[in-house]
């Protein structure tokens, strides 16, 4: 399981992190319920080398998380159906095991003869439709950066599960000197496993923005499995969400290091030079990872941004449709493309880009915040406001478009309600420099 990296919002002056329903309106609403699934799993221990009980044990409770899953999967299916989504088997898949909320997943042992020991996870879970609903709403970026963590993950859990199967199969036929050795290597297999489980719980602490908690637990997976790149990754992000962007660098580079065909270190490596303003390295290392992953479309918008912070925006063009064409869900490029032709005065191209950003992602206020700011370079100043309203009312605490409204009640002689619209906007962001300076030359 992976962390992918977009360029930053805050980066591009972009404000809080957006959303998106995909399909229209909320007719889930309507069918509002709480399924409780129950799934069983098993593990048989004892019919070969030397295992771990207390591993054979989680070895049980991951088979019934994916009965789960695979239950859970139907009633999600069923769900995006009323909602008309058009979901992939692999997007499914990963909102079903995102929505899974475990309340028992009890292990009991049965001895089946000799010292072979089947262990039983009886799981009860529930699934609601509030919390299918909360996934289908992440962004687009945030939504793939979910799916292909899921499957990295169950890639992890695949091969270290048939690498011990390929070992007892081996164990039968073996002499006493290779069965030592194949249990020095089974021990080898429990770490690994072991270690994607930390991985994956150190992911939930992630997402439930426990960083902190997070990196603990990355570092119990590193402890486990020296040449475990993905922890490293994860655990370079979570550093950056804690400010520490040096202990992120570090982190990537040693993801790197282990695995130098790994595209998401790359990526997440030009995600955090272009945050410390260092575009010509977010550019470099993004190259990396599309030559690494060709259908990776995260880096590709992190160029554009980088392009666009650096004046060619021609190139930053370039970059934004060619994230579109690998995603052509993925709202961000739309943004910061609109940017690049504003940039390049050409704003009624901007207002074509915001506006597909839009239909794409109803609920982000950004790019009504820049299609008001676009409008106003074209002289129309009633027309902004209704933007900076829209921006407003997606987001109250965006102080953007409080401060461009004041601009633009301005423009329209309407001083009572520009100071109004700047006080606002410091009420929210009381070091915004722009706000305090124009609020002191109006009141004297």
């Amino acid at each position: 399981m992976q962390i992918i990296h977009q360029a930053p919002l805050s980066a591009l002056g972009l404000g809080a992190a957006f959303t998106v329903i995909w399909g229209v309106a909320d007719p889930m609403a309507a069918f509002a319920e709480v399924r409780v699934i129950e799934a069983d799993g098993y593990y048989i221990m004892g019919d070969g080398p030397e295992e771990n009980a207390a591993v054979a044990k989680e070895r049980a409770r991951a088979d019934a998380r994916r009965a789960a899953s695979e239950q859970a999967g139907l009633y999600v299916a069923g769900m995006t159906e009323v909602k008309k989504g058009k979901l992939t088997r692999d997007e499914i898949r990963t909102i079903s095991a995102a929505v899974l909320e475990v309340k028992e997943d009890n292990v009991t042992p049965e001895v089946l003869g000799g010292t072979v020991i089947q262990y039983h996870c009886r799981m009860k879970a529930v699934v609601d439709t509030g919390s299918i609903t909360d996934q289908l709403r992440q962004d687009r970026e945030e939504f793939a950066k979910s799916v292909r963590r899921n499957e990295e993950l169950e890639a992890d859990l695949a091969r270290v599960n048939a690498e011990l199967a390929e070992l007892k199969e081996r164990y039968k036929t073996a002499s006493e000197a290779q069965k030592q050795e194949i249990n020095r290597e089974v021990k080898r297999n429990e770490d690994e496993f072991t270690a994607a489980q930390w991985n994956e719980k150190g992911m939930e602490r992630y997402n439930r923005k426990d960083y902190q908690g997070a990196i603990e637990y990355f570092r119990k997976a590193i402890e486990l499995d020296h040449k475990y790149a993905s922890p490293w990754n994860n655990m370079g992000s979570a550093y950056g969400y804690l400010g520490n962007y040096n202990k992120e660098i570090e982190c990537y580079r040693k993801a790197i290091e282990l695995d130098p065909k790994f595209a998401y270190p790359w990526n997440n490596m030009g995600y955090a030079y272009g945050a410390l303003g260092d575009y010509h390295k977010e550019i470099e290392y993004c190259q990396k990872a599309i030559e690494l992953d060709q259908k990776f479309s995260s880096p590709w918008n992190n160029m554009g941004e980088a392009y666009d912070s650096l004046g060619n925006y021609n190139k930053a063009i370039e970059c934004c449709r060619k994230a579109i064409e690998l995603d052509s869900k993925f709202s961000n490029p739309w943004i910061i493309m609109g940017l690049a032709y504003a940039h390049s005065d050409n704003h009624n191209k901007a207002i074509e880009c915001y506006r597909k950003a839009i239909e794409l992602d109803p609920k982000n206020e950004v790019p009504w915040n820049h299609m008001g700011k676009a409008y106003d370079h074209l002289g129309n100043y009633n027309k902004p406001i209704e933007c900076f309203q829209k921006a407003i009312e997606l987001d109250p605490k965006y102080a953007g478009p409080w401060i461009n409204m004041a601009f633009a009640n301005l423009s329209l002689r309407n001083r009572d309600k520009a100071i109004e619209c700047f006080r606002r906007a410091l009420e929210i962001d009381p070091k915004n420099k722009k706000a305090s300076e124009a609020l002191e030359i109006l009141l004297g």
